[in-house]
């Protein structure tokens, strides 16, 4: 049920699933009888940049159309917008786009030229202290409008340029179109987003939310309230041609008049507009709104915090990479400022982050945030440390993971230990202790013994990719001296702060002793994979017994040419491996026997062409059952068959030599035995080609 409360400038709607709905017009400290347009609010809800056209105090006065201006928010109240001043302003139209997530970097409409003029296109600002810059020209490959108005907006992670433009290839009037990010200047050619959004009329003003799927735009071509509505849609792949159906936001934010341009923090729970219904003496007004629960974005994290030098604890300007796990790749980067060490990132959820702050000279310490099950926006600050890499500096270590009271890696260790080989490879006269600490163990004694087999297995995954063995010195510490978190570093779960690989640094000064050869295979030491063992000079030193490029210890036929995506051994044909795979689902027996039937023998006969047609082939063959009856019974059973599909393709002519055949009973399941059709997966028998002398 809907109830209507009458108060000043505001009108409040009770929607369908109880959420107070509340439309505000800013008021006089933004709205005046002149038009206001283009909100654009930063992401963090702080700072509102607007448009004031032919205003008196524009930078050309009544005459100068459009100027930029901006306000802040002061405990919930805005500030009296101000003139946000040459370079930004100057004799033509002037309007913020977007603004970046530490507000440091504005989109501008208009391509400002070095000669102070300006030509069709867009810019970019950035602020140094409290100035901003002059606009630097982006350069859109075959950019060109017919059109005489044009929008545009960046993406919160820079990587995206929406527009909406009149060109050869859309539905008429303004489109909305995307660019990519070629490099910090330069954009691939527009795409136009497709029919899902666009249509013969005009649409306008796109912006895209925190989560980089989300997209609120302005359009006159759907039926909507007005003359022109904002409508939401959802990206739905990475082609950026494929959107959900366009939803009117309905009659909270759209009238009968004009509205357009809206803009959301990241937090998502208001959104900002322009409109001329119940504008101040009929012009266009800024109006916020409560952002309805079914237009929302997805959740983000708005994280924030200082990058700051952890000897001298003062702030350092340097990128912080942010990387998704487990797939250890980074997703986004962001800058902290020169002055203060402050970034500002906005970041998707369904992610596990990883980040770090990186500088050269400085080795930066790994924060950890999971952001995989987020149902709600969430924001944190996170101060990021910077080691620098100077004599006696520490650096504790706690991605490093082994396995439980051993000195193994697990597998989400290795992503620290190459970026620690990356450090020492690029800081090549860096020398090192690296010390290992733990506590897990019953005795101070075992700690003491298992945190140096952990030192030392770290030192051996560095020199096995060609860090010296010489600067690295290991240390078991054991449990004799705690872990104190004073960089406020926060852990991936179940992580034991105690249990850590510190790195201390000896030396930034040392050099590699005289030349040596070890193996005499002319390739010395230092650059030697292998330093112990003759190899060649194509395989940096390691033997490659077979000469295919693949070094021995990597290669499971060393004996035999081979390639690559076989491990070293030669290539089979997918020809051959359609029958292998034909094969196993092929082979029937009798009920509880090893008898092959009938239907059988023409798979078994393309598998005997396979190894007539391939001399080098050898055969294994290995027969499994389902967790049906004795497992005894089972394990002789799948035997049995084993050796009846071997019998048959020697009494086809395959040399004994050639097969191999074994029975696992119900040791081996590839699906759950609990459904009918896992253990008809199950019940199997199996090929897999070797080779002679395979591993």
């Amino acid at each position: 049920m809907c109830r209507i409360v009458v108060l000043i400038l505001c009108s409040v709607c009770q929607s369908l699933i109880g959420q107070e709905i509340v439309k505000k017009n800013l008021g006089s400290n933004i709205n005046t009888i002149y038009n206001e347009s283009k909100p654009i609010i930063s992401p963090d809800g702080k700072v509102l940049f607007f448009a004031r056209q032919n205003y008196p105090d524009n930078f050309k006065g009544f005459k100068d159309a459009q100027d930029i201006y901006y306000s802040i928010n002061l405990n919930g109240e805005w500030s009296r917008g101000v003139n946000i001043g040459f370079p930004l302003n100057d004799k033509y139209p002037n309007g913020v786009n977007s603004v970046s997530t530490d507000g440091t970097t504005l989109l501008i409409i208009n391509a400002y030229e070095t000669d102070g003029t300006v030509t069709e296109g867009v810019s970019i600002s950035k602020k140094t202290g409290n100035s901003w810059g002059y606009p630097k020209k982006l350069e859109i490959d075959n950019f060109y409008n017919n059109n005489d108005f044009v929008d545009y907006y960046l993406s919160n992670n820079g990587n995206h340029l929406l527009m909406a433009v009149e060109r050869d290839d859309g539905f008429g009037d303004q489109d909305l179109y995307v660019s990519f990010k070629v490099d910090e200047t330069n954009w691939a050619e527009p795409i136009n987003l497709g029919p899902d959004v666009n249509t013969p009329d005009a649409e306008f003003a796109p912006f895209l939310a925190a989560d980089n799927k989300t997209m609120f735009f302005a359009s006159m071509g759907f039926k909507g309230e007005g003359s022109s509505d904002i409508y939401y849609s959802k990206r739905q792949d990475d082609t950026w041609k494929n959107w959900s159906k366009p939803i009117n936001l309905g009659p909270d934010v759209n009238s009968d008049q004009f509205e357009g341009y809206y803009s959301i923090p990241a937090s998502g729970n208001f959104a900002y507009f322009v409109s001329t219904k119940d504008a101040i003496d009929g012009s266009k007004d800024i109006f916020k709104i409560t952002l309805p629960y079914q237009f929302r974005p997805d959740p983000v994290l708005l994280i924030s915090g200082t990058v700051y030098n952890k000897k001298t604890k003062g702030p350092e300007q340097a990128e912080i990479a942010f990387l998704d796990l487990p797939e250890r790749k980074e997703v986004d980067r962001a800058v902290s400022g020169a002055a203060r060490g402050s970034y500002k990132m906005v970041l998707a959820r369904e992610h596990i982050y990883e980040y770090l702050a990186e500088k050269d000279g400085f080795i930066g310490v790994v924060q950890y945030k999971d952001m995989s099950n987020v149902t709600e926006y969430v924001e944190i600050e996170s101060d990021l440390a910077l080691v620098p890499i100077e004599e006696g500096q520490k650096v504790d270590i706690h991605n490093i993971f082994f396995e439980v009271n051993t000195d193994k890696f697990s597998e989400d260790a290795y992503l620290e230990l190459d970026r620690f080989t990356r450090i020492l490879t690029e800081n090549p006269s860096l020398q090192a202790e690296i010390g290992g600490h733990c506590t897990s163990m019953k005795k101070a004694t075992d700690n003491l013994i298992l945190s140096e087999k952990r030192a030392i297995s770290v030192i051996n995954y560095f020199t096995e990719r060609g860090i010296h063995p010489l600067r690295l010195i290991p240390k078991g510490y054991g449990s004799i001296i705690p872990f104190k978190n004073s960089e406020r570093i926060s852990f991936k779960p179940d992580t034991d702060p105690n249990d850590r690989i510190e790195l201390k640094i000896l030396s930034t000064n040392w050099t590699v002793p005289v030349d040596k050869d070890s193996d005499d295979d002319g390739v010395i030491d230092d650059d030697d994979e292998c330093p112990m063992l003759a190899g060649r000079i194509e395989t940096n030193g390691c033997p490659d017994t077979d000469g295919d490029y693949i070094v021995d210890k990597f290669d499971d036929c060393p004996r035999l040419p081979g390639v690559k995506e076989n491990n070293g051994c030669p290539e089979i044909t997918e020809e051959t491996k359609e029958v292998l795979r034909e094969a196993l689902v092929g082979i029937e027996f009798e009920l509880g026997s090893d008898v092959i039937r009938a239907a059988s023998y023409p798979i078994l006969d393309k598998v005997v062409k396979v190894m007539v047609d391939n001399e080098d082939y050898m055969l294994r063959i290995s027969g499994h059952t389902d967790n049906q009856g004795n497992d005894n019974a089972n394990l002789i059973l799948s035997h049995n068959r084993a050796q009846s599909t071997k019998n048959y393709l020697i009494s086809h002519g395959i040399d004994e030599d050639r097969l191999d055949a074994l029975g696992y009973g119900v040791t081996k399941p590839v699906a759950d035995n609990a459904t009918a059709e896992g253990r008809a997966q199950n019940r199997r028998v199996e090929f897999e080609i070797v080779f002679e002398g395979q591993n």
